[in-house]
C-alpha cells in the first residue's frame, strides 16, 4: 500500500489513511516521497473523497462517527453497499431479483433448517452478517442446527443463513475463487486475475486450514474462466443498479465451481482483501504490478470522481 501510495504522487493523488476527523480534516498518515525512498508522515489533511476500507462490525462506534464528521464529501462503496453486501440474505436476493444465474439457494435461520438441510443433504451454516469466513461450517443431513453463530464482532452473536453445497466432484473436496472487480474512471468494472484456493480434504476451503492458492489460470479451461468471467459481471451490475450502490468501486466475488467445472456465486465481499496479494507474493515478477495497479485503482477512481462530480447513481447515469 506504501509504495502504490507514493506512486500516485505522480498521478496528482495523495492518499490519507485515517479513521477520523478534527475540524473537518482527516487524521491519519500518508506515504510521502524522500531520499530514502519515502517515509509515513502523520498529520491531517483536507480530503476530497473517501474509499471506505473500515472495519465497521469491529468499529462500528467509530465507523458511525466519520459517517457524521465526513459531512457531504463522495464516499466510494457507499455504506448502502457495505450494508448490502454485509447481509447474506438480502444480497442473495437483490442477485435474485436480477436474475443472476448460479446462486445455490440461501434460507434464512427463521424456517426450519433440518427440514430444509434435509432435503438439499448439505449445506454451509453462515452468520448472516458475517465476514472474514469466522463461524462458516459444512453441514450435513440429519445434524441439528443452531440459529445464531458467533459473529465478527468479538463476543457477539450473528443470525444464522443456511446455502445449499454445490458439489464439488470426486476429485476435490472444494475449489473456490476470489475475483477481485474494480472500476475505472470512466465506471467499467475491471476484473483482476482470479485467485483459486483449493482442497482435496476440506469442504470449507480455506488456506488457514491448509488449502492450495494457485493462479486460476494455470488451472482452469479458458471456457470456465469466461463463465466465471460472466457471473462476476452480471454480479457487478446487478448491484451497481441496487439503491444507494452507485458509486460501488470495487467488489470480492467468491465463486465455487461443481465437479463440471461450472460457476456458482457464493457470496459478495465489499471490503475485499488479501488474495492477489498471495500471488504477488508466490510470484512477483508475474503478479507484483497487477497487485500494485489493484491497489491503486480504487483511490484513482475515488479521486477522479470526485473532481468530476459524480453523483450518487455512479458515472454515467442521470441525475
Amino acid at each position: 500500500m506504501g509504495r502504490a501510495a507514493l506512486k500516485l504522487w505522480g498521478e496528482g493523488v495523495v492518499p490519507v489513511f485515517g479513521d477520523r476527523f478534527e475540524a473537518g480534516e482527516l487524521v491519519g498518515m500518508i506515504a510521502e516521497p524522500g531520499p530514502h525512498g519515502g517515509r509515513w508522515r502523520r498529520g491531517r489533511w483536507a480530503v476530497e473523497a473517501l474509499h471506505d476500507r473500515f472495519p465497521s462490525q469491529s468499529r462500528a462506534v467509530r465507523f458511525a462517527a466519520v459517517q457524521d464528521e465526513a459531512g457531504g464529501l463522495l464516499w466510494a462503496n457507499p455504506v448502502a453497499l457495505t450494508l448490502l453486501c454485509r447481509d447474506k440474505l438480502a444480497c442473495q436476493r437483490v442477485l435474485e431479483a436480477a436474475g443472476v444465474a448460479g446462486l445455490p439457494p440461501v434460507v434464512s435461520g427463521n424456517g426450519d433448517l433440518e427440514d430444509v438441510l434435509d432435503e438439499w443433504g448439505q449445506g454451509f451454516l453462515k452468520p448472516r452478517n458475517g465476514a472474514l469466513g469466522v463461524g462458516v461450517r459444512h453441514v450435513q443431513a440429519g445434524e441439528v442446527l443452531p440459529r445464531s453463530l458467533p459473529s465478527v464482532v468479538p463476543g457477539a452473536e450473528d443470525a444464522v443463513v443456511l446455502q445449499a453445497a454445490v458439489d464439488p466432484g470426486p476429485l476435490w473436496a472444494g475449489r473456490a475463487l476470489r475475483v477481485l472487480c474494480q472500476r475505472d474512471r470512466s465506471g467499467a468494472w475491471v476484473q483482476c486475475p482470479a485467485v483459486l484456493r483449493r482442497s482435496r480434504r476440506d469442504r470449507v476451503v480455506n488456506v488457514a486450514r491448509g488449502a492450495e492458492v494457485r493462479p486460476a489460470e494455470d488451472c482452469l479451461s479458458v471456457e470456465t474462466l469466461t463463465a466465471v468471467a460472466l457471473a462476476c459481471d452480471a454480479v457487478c451490475a446487478a448491484l451497481t443498479a441496487a439503491p444507494g450502490c452507485g458509486r460501488a468501486v470495487e467488489l470480492g466475488v467468491d465463486v465455487v465451481l461443481d465437479g463440471d467445472d461450472r460457476p456458482w456465486v457464493i457470496e459478495v465481499n465489499g471490503r475485499p482483501r488479501g488474495r492477489l496479494a498471495v500471488l504477488a507474493a508466490q510470484a512477483p515478477d508475474r503478479f507484483g504490478a497487477v497487485h500494485g495497479a489493484a491497489v491503486a485503482r480504487p483511490i484513482v477512481t475515488t479521486a477522479a470522481w470526485a473532481r468530476a462530480g459524480v453523483g450518487e447513481d455512479g458515472p454515467g447515469q442521470p441525475g
